[in-house]
């Protein structure tokens, strides 16, 4: 997976049944936590303070009780001033309400540190997707521009393996979504560079589905794609989780539980590789601008607005780098020299920050880097540093 080891933004968690355990230093304290189950059956209304994730385990819910129970939840979600990730545990045999807009269902034997760093990754895929959509108002689309073709086509589904159930899968996928199978993981990731995949599922032999995963994960561009794995014996549940598994599926499943956690998982590939072509797509039209002087002010200032607006909600700071000459001690003799200094300013800042980091120059201002948090700016700056101090300009 595409591995985050911290968290975007920090708050209570709001659980049923099961409540993630906290490992990062700063979280806040668990009484702060709150009982999703006690809250409903009081019909209590939930705490203002944003969540940093929403876990309900629907095995702690009586199935009578299960869609008034979503229903109150749900409702009590649209009333929070962003979205946040909201996981379903589940088994194979469980009956799940249609339509939950869950960011993931997934086998409630999950471990602990795993849990924690699927919300830490759909924590900032959720920043992404939001930094995709501002940046497609801010500065609009791009016409000309070719997508990478592992960004482009209808929603599909990858099934690698020879098990022999992949009626079982296409039987199980929405109408709408293309099943492609590919023997091993090689045929795979050579079919998904050609166009794109929203989820996968590895239905193979414990130790061939390993490395069947271990060669998605390793291309970057498929490095944060849902992965399910199918499997057959209950002692390698946690192992595939460990091995980079977004969810692990018991060998049979009820039709409508299958359906329902593949269509999560292919629903979220499809936002992430949506903002990755908008951020693709942005980052090379900025990259663009500096042979026409860069990007205009007026459209700096309303990113940088809209940005900050949007950050402030989660209770987040938007960090903005002048990479001006003089911040690193160098000296400007010409207007070459110039131009050669911001090239280098821009190529660190491009290669150090993160895809949904804004780095650009702009008109009258210089270069700039506009970052999500504060430990970006001191990584790029140390970065910064290191080059220049060996590099003659």
């Amino acid at each position: 997976m595409d591995v985050e080891t911290s968290l975007s933004w920090r708050g209570p968690y709001w659980y049923a049944g099961r409540r993630p355990r906290r490992t990062n230093v700063g979280d806040d304290p668990e009484d702060l936590d709150v009982s999703l189950h006690d809250m409903f059956a009081r019909g209590n209304t939930l705490p203002t303070a944003l969540p940093a994730a929403i876990v309900v385990d629907i095995s702690e819910l009586e199935e009578a009780e299960r869609d008034p129970f979503f229903s109150w939840l749900l409702n009590e979600i649209s009333k929070l001033p962003c979205e946040v990730p909201f996981y379903v545990l589940t088994g194979s045999e469980d009956v799940l309400p249609d339509d939950l807009p869950a960011t993931a269902i997934i086998d409630r034997v999950v471990p602990d540190d795993v849990l924690i760093m699927l919300i830490c990754i759909h924590q900032r895929a959720i920043l992404r997707s939001e930094e995709a959509q501002l940046r497609r108002r801010v500065f609009g689309r791009i016409p000309g521009f070719g997508t990478a073709p592992h960004h482009s086509g209808t929603s599909s589904l990858m099934v690698v393996g020879l098990s022999g159930r992949f009626l079982e899968w296409q039987d199980a996928s929405d109408d709408k979504v293309e099943v492609v199978g590919a023997f091993d993981g090689n045929m795979a990731v050579e079919f998904m560079s050609q166009r794109a995949f929203d989820a996968v599922v590895v239905d193979a032999p414990f130790d061939d589905a390993i490395d069947y995963m271990q060669q998605i994960r390793r291309d970057a561009r498929f490095a944060g794609l849902p992965v399910l794995a199918v499997c057959e014996r209950e002692e390698d549940f946690v192992l595939l989780f460990r091995n980079g598994a977004s969810d692990v599926l018991a060998g049979e499943n009820r039709k409508e539980t299958l359906s329902r956690r593949l269509k999560a998982a292919i629903r979220f590939g499809k936002r992430r590789r949506l903002a990755d072509r908008v951020l693709a797509e942005s980052h090379v039209w900025l990259r663009q601008q500096v042979n026409h002087g860069g990007l205009g002010v007026e459209y700096y200032t309303n990113y940088l607005e809209s940005c900050s607006n949007a950050l402030a909600v989660r209770g987040l700071d938007l960090w903005e780098m002048r990479l001006q000459p003089e911040n690193f001690g160098l000296t400007v003799s010409s207007d070459f020299n110039l131009e050669e200094i911001n090239a280098t300013l821009l190529s660190v800042a491009d290669a150090t920050s993160r895809d949904e980091d804004l780095v650009c120059l702009v008109r009258d201002f210089g270069p700039v880097a506009v970052l999500k948090n504060e430990a970006g700016t001191e990584r790029l700056q140390k970065r910064i540093n290191s080059i220049l101090s060996h590099t003659v300009l």
